[in-house]
């Protein structure tokens, strides 16, 4: 499995394929780097920002690879591994993207304001759950929203983008209500929630979403 997600790493990083999304999720995080941002709200917009940027991400990762060379990696270690490892590729993209940007976020973001002693430890500790909330969630759609669930790329891009506007606006969202609990500017005292459930939502969404993908390549599914 090892040897297969640095054959998909490697085949992302030639094909220069992640350009766009990643340009694209910088230019997003620069833009909500207005001034005075807190650190709660500086890692709830990564956070959310990260939904779309890793799914679109996601899909680069498992639409990648040429038909020939994909037939030939699925018949020599099956499409369930092959498909696995396109995905642990994925998410170790991703997962690079929102360090960077959590700490681009907490270096340039100011503590609460009027605020003696904020809880700056809980702050980073839940902003960064709510970070990992939005990279699992945007990764789970990625993976829905690829081959062989979703081959053409104009259904794919729109699902993509109607799935995460639902993410991010829905209450009862994961990544909703993780960022909702991160946000310290509605906060007399600065304090945040530990989004326990949320975190526990993005997981068990992500693993429906891998595990409907990894079937689906068994199966061979068309769009």
């Amino acid at each position: 499995m090892r040897d297969l997600i640095r054959y998909q790493l490697g085949l992302l990083l030639r094909s220069q394929r992640w350009l766009p999304p990643v340009l694209l999720f910088a230019m997003l995080i620069v833009a909500g780097q207005f001034g005075g941002q807190q650190y709660g709200d500086s890692l709830g917009w990564c956070a959310g920002m990260l939904v779309p940027c890793t799914g679109w991400l996601t899909r680069t990762v498992l639409t990648g690879e040429p038909g020939a060379a994909r037939a030939c990696v699925a018949a020599a270690s099956g499409p369930r591994r092959a498909q696995l490892a396109a995905l642990c590729a994925a998410l170790v993209c991703g997962a690079v993207l929102a360090v960077l940007a959590g700490v681009f976020e907490w270096t340039l973001s100011s503590p609460p304001l009027g605020v003696p002693n904020p809880p700056l430890a809980a702050i980073a500790r839940d902003g960064g759950t709510a970070v990992l909330i939005g990279l699992l969630a945007g990764t789970a759609l990625g993976a829905l929203c690829a081959p062989p669930l979703l081959n053409r790329p104009a259904t794919a891009v729109l699902s993509l983008a109607a799935a995460s506007l639902v993410l991010l606006v829905a209450p009862g969202s994961p990544v909703n209500s993780a960022i909702r609990d991160a946000f310290t500017s509605d906060s007399a005292d600065a304090a945040t929630r530990f989004p326990a459930l949320p975190l526990v939502g993005a997981v068990v969404l992500l693993a429906v979403a891998w595990a409907v993908a990894v079937r689906a390549a068994e199966r061979g599914l068309p769009d």
